[in-house]
């Protein structure tokens, strides 16, 4: 993601709640996983041949 200039402690100070930090890591990581997963199919399909 993008780095912002700030680090992950900072940005869950601003929270104040780990509870929040924990629920956007549960995201970004659905996020990456979700991106990964495309771009795998994706340079599967090239090499398959599926997508031209």
């Amino acid at each position: 993601m993008a780095n912002l200039g700030m680090s992950n402690t900072h940005v869950n100070q601003f929270d104040g709640s780990k509870r929040v930090a924990a629920t956007r890591h549960k995201i970004q990581t659905a996020i990456h996983v979700a991106l990964f997963s495309a771009a795998f199919l994706f340079v599967a399909a090239i090499v398959i041949g599926i997508v031209v």
